[in-house]
């Protein structure tokens, strides 16, 4: 009995731990993408539906880390420059740079907004994107999680990844209470999966995204695993004509042979 009680309490106490630092890596997305003044506890509070209390702790504990700075005067939270040389470090170890530049060539290819997602335990995600001229809203930004069943990005790994695994994200897809996410047609998941590996790309038609159409083709490593997928993203109108989509896809493939000498 004693000893059921401290596995319990050892559980309950990675359990807090998990939660915790899940609002606090909340709070640093909210900060990365607040303005270049700052952003302030009130703001942080509203955008992570969080107590003001909660988030004032969590600011003061990244502060006292040196990770964010405060502006007392102005009462606004921005990152530290402590964090730039970790930034560089991060940015040259995932090639960054080199990608970048294999998909603003992409991009301007095929004149559309391109995205790189890749394969985690957790699902697929969106973690580059290179926006065409002609800018348009749509919400795979980076580090937005995708479903693996109703978005190219997702299909055209899911495809590589054996059923098993790709049932698994699914899973994980639908922890998500969003309701765009619920409404993606599951019925024909493995017919769709069968059909991106004879056709070699993946085929997105507003499933995810009213108005919004996708091509998408994977990424595998030198050993032939797939790791990732590079996508073309537009409005309806715009992949609408075969040939200029066969095109898209051939651009599409041969960035995804150049940024496969990147992977490991």
């Amino acid at each position: 009995m004693i000893y059921n009680y401290f596995v319990r309490k050892n559980r309950d106490s990675v359990r807090w731990n998990l939660t915790f630092l899940q609002k606090v890596l909340k709070v640093v997305e909210i900060v990365a993408h607040g303005g270049s003044d700052g952003i302030t506890v009130q703001e942080i509070s509203d955008r992570a539906g969080m107590p003001m209390s909660s988030s004032h702790r969590i600011l003061n504990d990244l502060v006292e880390c040196d990770v964010l700075a405060k502006d007392t005067e102005l009462r606004r939270y921005r990152f530290s420059p402590r964090i730039i040389p970790l930034v560089n470090e991060i940015s040259r170890k995932m090639n960054l740079g080199s990608l970048t530049e294999i998909l603003v060539e992409l991009k301007n290819l095929v004149n559309e907004t391109i995205f790189l997602s890749e394969l985690t335990e957790n699902g697929v995600t969106s973690v580059l994107t290179v926006e065409s001229d002609r800018v348009f809203s749509f919400r795979a930004r980076s580090g937005v999680y995708l479903p693996i069943y109703c978005t190219a990005a997702g299909l055209a790994i899911a495809a590589y990844i054996g059923r098993e695994e790709a049932l698994r994200l699914i899973c994980k897809s639908y922890e998500n209470d969003s309701s765009e996410v619920k409404r993606c047609p599951l019925e024909d998941f493995e017919a769709r999966l069968e059909r991106v590996k004879r056709n070699g790309f993946a085929f997105c038609d507003e499933e995810y995204e009213t108005g919004i159409r996708a091509l998408a083709v994977p990424v595998f490593n030198g050993k032939g695993k797939v790791i990732a997928s590079i996508t073309a993203i537009a409005p309806k109108e715009r992949l609408n004509n075969m040939k200029t989509n066969e095109e898209i896809v051939d651009h599409l493939k041969e960035a995804a042979v150049m940024i496969s000498k990147f992977t490991y």
